[in-house]
């Protein structure tokens, strides 16, 4: 399963609170935690961190959007859209009728897509 990567952009305590909600869901991540200090001043400070999280895409946008929601002046960029993966998973049928795609590639972008849900 591919690595998705995106950036959170939030103070820097925020970071392991979405560290956490994800490894919560069984997802697999890997990120640099930031420094955080005890002053006021540099606690409400906003970092940027980038997270490389392994797992299924329904997942990984689930926990985003519960972050987000939970913690109002965070954000995270650089996620695909979700729409566009709806997208991907309603054409793939239709590339094999017009004859775009082999059966042979349908079955293993079909085997990709079941293994991200």
């Amino acid at each position: 399963m591919d690595a998705t990567r995106f950036t959170y952009i939030g103070p820097p305590a925020y970071a392991g609170a979405l560290a956490q909600t994800l490894e919560a869901q069984g997802l697999t991540l890997d990120y640099e935690p930031p420094y955080e200090t005890k002053d006021l001043a540099t606690a409400m400070a906003v970092v940027a961190v980038v997270f490389s999280v392994t797992g299924p895409l329904p997942e990984i946008f689930s926990c985003v959007r519960e972050f987000t929601s939970r913690f109002k002046g965070t954000r995270v960029e650089g996620l695909p859209d979700e729409a566009e993966t709806i997208q991907e998973r309603l054409t793939l049928d239709q590339l094999r009728k017009q004859g775009v795609i082999t059966p042979a590639e349908h079955t293993e972008q079909r085997q990709r897509i079941l293994n991200e849900l």
